[in-house]
């Protein structure tokens, strides 16, 4: 299957010469975006270089300078913009200004909207980008223009390549008898979101999908009671602490998960040994540690009732994104469907949940917070979009 680069709402059709080209710009409706100053989260994302654009960089004798043939993530193919010291910040910024504004590739110029393209085209935002939701842009606007720009061919040829893989993704859940609609498993998720902000609820869940017998087609409120009623036998805690760990443990630099706090420093944490190492990272690539923190001292923290409604409301977001859910299909097709696709789903986004509820823990213990209220949970989400962004998927961004 095709991998990389629903939402509770209808999509809006666009004209096309051939067909109707769904469009579901949910997620932008109603939102805004102002650029922070010095901020600078855009320039920490590798951006691909579309064959246009490397044709163009490599006939600039300036430009030419900064393109490396490789991305950091092997799962990208073709030309990037170079890391300044392999793993700091794009090769064209210098005190947070980018030197080649006017001239800056697509997936800059496109921050913080990713355009997803499955069985429809689907704009999201980037929530680890501290703007959104400041004054400033209309979020749907600029994805309008975002998608006037790509052209209606384009769109449209994505959107039939994307469609097709989706198809054989269906196909194959039916004939291995693990076949939910995609509406379906959504409103399971709905149905459970007040048991993704429990340790029970999602012991239950994870449980569930891991030793649930689901059968083809169920109803999404008895996929939801199958999964209230698992035992709750998988240890929350436990996966908290090694997915949180592990989620550090990375040989490069540069694959690790960037956070930059609200004071616009860019902070990464390393695994070392033992303890969670926390460095500053400059543009050059250069590091200076920060912080030192035992994992085992990193405890699922309690939430307000602000805290929780914060959390449900981001879940919320989360489920209805159709990049997600094509990486539930994507871990559906590599277990060889071996599992239902409800049990996929929901154990997928109860995993994210955990994650996002650990990575909010931990930056709250540095702060030296004791629970987790609305403040508290946006910095996880800060922490954690961009890489929930860029889970493996089927489908493509564009």
């Amino acid at each position: 299957m095709a991998t990389r680069s629903g939402s509770g709402r209808e999509g809006t059709r666009v004209a096309q010469p051939e067909h109707a080209l769904e469009v579901d710009y949910s997620e932008v409706e109603g939102r805004t975006y102002g650029c922070i100053d010095n901020c600078a989260l855009c320039c920490l994302c590798q951006p691909e270089l579309l064959p246009d654009e490397e044709r163009s960089f490599r006939q600039d004798p300036v430009r030419r300078e900064g393109v490396a043939d490789r991305h950091i993530s092997q799962e990208v193919t073709g030309a990037a913009i170079k890391l300044r010291g392999a793993h700091g910040s794009c090769y064209f910024l210098r005190d947070r200004r980018c030197q080649i504004y006017d001239s800056r590739p697509h997936f800059c110029r496109s921050f913080p909207i990713n355009v997803f393209v499955g069985w429809r085209v689907q704009p999201n935002a980037n929530l680890s980008c501290r703007g959104v939701g400041l004054p400033g842009e209309d979020l749907k606007v600029l994805s309008e223009s975002i998608l006037r720009g790509l052209g209606e061919r384009k769109l449209s040829d994505e959107a039939r390549e994307a469609g097709k893989v989706f198809a054989d993704f269906v196909r194959n859940t039916r004939a291995t008898w693990g076949a939910q609609s995609f509406s379906s498993v959504r409103a399971a998720a709905r149905a459970l979101e007040d048991d993704f902000v429990d340790e029970l609820g999602l012991s239950r869940i994870l449980t569930y999908a891991e030793h649930g017998r689901t059968r083809q087609n169920a109803p999404p409120a008895d996929i939801a009671k199958l999964a209230r009623r698992a035992e709750p036998e998988a240890d929350v805690t436990a996966r908290a602490l090694i997915d949180g760990t592990e989620l550090f443990d990375l040989p490069d630099l540069s694959l690790l998960p960037i956070y930059i706090d609200d004071k616009l420093t860019w902070r990464i944490f390393k695994l070392v040994g033992n303890e969670i190492l926390g460095y500053v990272l400059s543009e050059d690539g250069s590091t200076s540690e920060s912080s030192r923190t035992d994992p085992a001292d990193v405890d699922l923290l309690p939430f307000t009732p602000s805290g929780k409604e914060a959390f449900r409301a981001y879940m919320r977001t989360v489920n209805s994104r159709d990049c997600f859910l094509g990486h539930a299909a994507y871990l559906c097709d590599t277990d060889g469907y071996e599992y239902n696709f409800a049990q996929v789903y929901l154990g997928a986004i109860a995993n994210n949940a955990l994650d996002l509820w650990w990575r909010s823990s931990f930056l709250a213990l540095l702060a030296g917070k004791e629970q987790l209220g609305a403040e508290e949970v946006r910095e996880g989400v800060v922490f954690f979009d961009m890489d929930l962004l860029d889970l493996p998927t089927i489908g493509a961004f564009i």
